[in-house]
């Protein structure tokens, strides 16, 4: 048996940790919420887990989704998915209709207010989005149906949640320096809180 070196005792576990910081960092990212657009589901100053779509998955009705802004390729936003290809969503008396049902949205923060949406049927490769807070969120509603190409991913889980309190973008990557922010009692009930 031939005793290792001690530079390769402290090389190989650094090599390894290095190779998998980068796998994760690949499967997933991390951005911080401004805003309040996405109530009660996400609060400003939540830090989430963006994981991209992959091996030809698609969004599905109700996956929380990062996407490039339809107005600024350059800023991201959040949003839920309500309608996916081939769906007629409308609205009737407020109530998000899709596909001739009652839509079940026990996220949004108040029920039948999701104003005036006319019938539509979303086209291939594209998706029809709206914030949970339906009062306070610039959504399909306004721009109309996103497409396929400028989705990032579906957010997964709060991380952890600091005292946020909002900011330019509807979502901001994290900043590589380290959130100095003090987590309050409200925010230790949202660590580790998978988004639904």
């Amino acid at each position: 048996m031939t005793q290792k070196s001690p530079l390769r005792l402290i090389a190989e576990p650094l090599a390894i940790a290095i190779v998998l910081a980068f796998g994760v960092r690949a499967a997933m990212r991390l951005y911080v919420i401004p805003s309040s657009s996405m109530a009660p589901t996400l609060v400003p100053g939540d830090h989430i887990v963006v994981t991209p779509y992959r091996f030809g998955k698609m969004p599905n009705r109700g996956d929380v989704i990062v996407f490039r802004s339809p107005r600024a390729a350059d800023e991201l936003m959040i949003k839920r998915v309500i309608g996916t290809p081939g769906d007629l969503v409308e609205t009737r008396a407020g109530r998000v209709i899709v596909c001739g049902h009652a839509l079940s949205e026990p996220y949004v923060t108040a029920q039948a207010a999701s104003g005036a949406i006319p019938p539509q049927i979303i086209p291939a490769g594209s998706y029809f989005v709206l914030g949970d807070n339906r009062a306070d969120s610039l959504d399909s509603r306004s721009w109309g149906v996103l497409p396929r190409e400028a989705v990032v991913g579906r957010a997964r889980m709060v991380l952890w949640s600091s005292d946020g309190r909002g900011g330019s973008g509807i979502v901001a990557a994290a900043s590589p320096t380290p959130d100095t922010r003090q987590p309050t009692p409200a925010s230790t009930r949202r660590l580790f809180r998978l988004i639904q």
